[in-house]
């Protein structure tokens, strides 16, 4: 994701066992957003290790710009 050419967080995802995969090949930041296929209240952990979590798609984007710019 990007805004005005800074990136915020390379990729956003709530499929833990491929689009987490695929940033962490890439070397990409990650957000798993525990709002789609993954549940965190079922105690599984993702096999691959996001970046971040967040519980839904506007702490997701809030905890990317965050990173990039320090404060809202």
């Amino acid at each position: 994701m990007a805004v005005q050419g800074h990136r915020l967080a390379d990729h956003q995802t709530d499929n833990p066992e491929s689009d987490i995969a695929g940033a962490n090949a890439a070397g990409w930041s990650s957000v798993l957003v525990h709002t789609g296929v993954y549940d965190p209240k079922k105690g599984v952990p993702p096999t691959h290790t996001p970046t971040h979590q967040a519980p839904d798609v506007f702490e997701a984007v809030k905890q990317a710009w965050l990173n990039e710019y320090g404060s809202l």
